[in-house]
């Protein structure tokens, strides 16, 4: 009776805790594109706004991200450094729901909730309901989660095709049926045409299976290659139709994703990643949590010859995952330099690992201690991820930056980006290209204005520049006056054609020498 009551308990606790975490990654729902991290949710946005736009088929399913002209689009213009799958889910997203933020973030959130439902139901099966809930809670706890688990990119719905892949394989390694082995093939396809990450996995469960027993392993190990194969053609094609320079424009992005070159230009040491990689680990990531984990992970090598299949079967996913992401950074040096989000699938391995510590010491009280200190222990672990959790959303504040187009200083307002983007809209003809001498950052901006624009242009000789380069197409202009330069700028341009407006309380100027 007792153990029914508690299980009941431990499964409350995780729908409260699910609930949360919706909560959480819905506060930012309807919320424009100007935190620093959205800049990808106005970049898919454009992505599916043009394949909309031009035809699904035109492009051959390739998305062109940062293409603000009018149709056709070009094949410059076409991304093809990525799997193409998240472009057709925000294509069929825009579809279905519209093109709001709002229904841009519906995406990512779905992926995120169903990766922690799926997370909490494979550890339940695996260890038990109370381990189960508190590998969910270490999960929701993780500010990488609450902060990036909303984020339109590849993170979310990868992370949850690459968990759906792996519960597929235990499925299939203890059923051993035609089925199960169909629903890891159609996971593992999943995930490799999400991202990258999906043919990094392929190989490292053929490389387990081929080491564990070659001739019983051998079809399956076959059937993951030849997916991952056969993906890795079609992808290849598919980019190739679209355009004919992708194959080199692809492998310089691998190179150049490997390399130590910096945003600036320059490069990056191995001390200076190191130290990067740290501050943005411990930053989307409790410190505390980092070193539970880690015991964990040590308990549990421990513990690896005694460890049932079912036990087996949750640590060697956190392992899996580890070994996953640890390759992917060291890999991609550059990317896991710039975005600190590439370490995010390191919430399975940190969530699995912490869980099972607490999870053991809790176990082993009830063991050997009075029942009164077995109490003690489980409110203790309780009130331990509770304060995780609290302390994971107070990081938030920390962490949402807004994406500032004017000097950075704070007091931009929130709105000032998409009201700046609809005024354009709304006053430039469609054709028209948009010079400014602010955004020196390139921020979502277009998106809003629906136009080609030139940023950060400060000076009259480089106006006159962006309006030649813009030949023959018509040009327009909005200028801040607070920018460097702009008075200088704006004492070149013939009167006639500035307009002064006011924007969220800030002043700019319209130059219109197009009408």
């Amino acid at each position: 009776m007792i153990r029914t009551s508690q299980s009941r308990l431990w499964k409350f606790s995780a729908i409260a805790l699910l609930a949360l975490l919706a909560c959480v990654l819905c506060a930012r729902l309807r919320h424009p594109w100007t935190y620093n991290d959205d800049y990808n949710g106005a970049f898919w946005s454009q992505a599916a706004r043009n394949l909309s736009r031009a035809g699904f088929l035109a492009t051959a399913g390739v998305p062109a991200p940062l293409y603000f002209g009018a149709p056709p689009i070009p094949a410059e213009a076409l991304y093809v450094h990525h799997p193409t799958l998240l472009s057709a889910m925000m294509y069929l997203d825009r579809a279905l729901l519209g093109e709001t933020e709002s229904a841009a973030r519906i995406l990512p959130i779905f992926f995120s909730l169903l990766t922690a439902a799926l997370l909490w139901l494979f550890a339940s099966s695996s260890s038990g309901w109370r381990c189960g809930t508190l590998v969910l809670a270490f999960f929701v706890a993780a500010p990488m989660e609450l902060h990036y688990g909303q984020m339109v990119n590849f993170e979310a719905p990868e992370l949850f095709f690459l968990l759906s892949t792996i519960c597929a394989f235990h499925r299939w390694r203890e059923h051993r049926t035609t089925t199960s082995a169909a629903l890891l093939l159609i996971c593992v396809a999943l995930a490799i045409w999400t991202d990258w990450q999906g043919y990094l996995l392929a190989a490292l469960l053929t490389i387990q299976l081929l080491l564990e027993a070659p001739a019983r392993n051998a079809r399956i190990s076959a059937a993951l290659l030849l997916t991952a194969f056969l993906s890795g053609l079609a992808f290849l094609l598919q980019i190739h139709l679209a355009s004919p320079g992708a194959w080199q424009e692809l492998l310089h992005a691998f190179r150049e994703r490997s390399s130590h070159a910096d945003l600036s230009g320059g490069s990056f040491s191995a001390a200076q990643w190191l130290r990067t990689e740290f501050d943005y680990i411990t930053t989307l990531f409790h410190p505390a949590a980092l070193l539970i984990a880690a015991a964990g992970a040590l308990l549990a090598f421990l513990h690896r010859r005694t460890l049932t299949a079912r036990h087996a079967a949750l640590l060697h996913t956190g392992t899996l995952f580890f070994i996953l992401d640890l390759i992917y950074i060291c890999a991609l040096r550059n990317q896991s330099y710039i975005h600190d989000f590439a370490s995010f699938y390191f919430l399975i391995p940190v969530a699995i690992f912490s869980a099972y510590l607490i999870h053991w010491l809790i176990h082993q009280s009830e063991a050997r201690a009075p029942r009164p200190i077995s109490i003690a222990a489980t409110a203790a672990a309780c009130a331990l991820a509770a304060a995780f959790i609290c302390s994971g959303i107070r990081r938030l504040d920390a962490i949402d930056t807004q994406f500032c187009i004017l000097d950075d200083d704070g007091t931009e307002p929130p709105t000032l980006m998409p009201d700046i983007g609809h005024l354009i809209d709304r006053t430039f003809p469609g054709a028209a290209v948009i010079i400014c001498n602010f955004d020196k950052y390139y921020s979502p901006l277009p998106y809003y204005a629906r136009r080609v624009m030139t940023n950060d242009v400060t000076t009259y000789p480089a106006w006159r520049e962006a309006v030649s380069d813009a030949l023959p197409t018509p040009a327009g202009g909005i200028i801040w006056p607070g920018a460097p330069g702009a008075a200088d700028l704006i004492r070149h341009l013939p009167a006639s054609e500035i307009h002064p407006v006011t924007i969220d309380g800030i002043p700019f100027l319209l130059w219109l020498p197009i009408g």
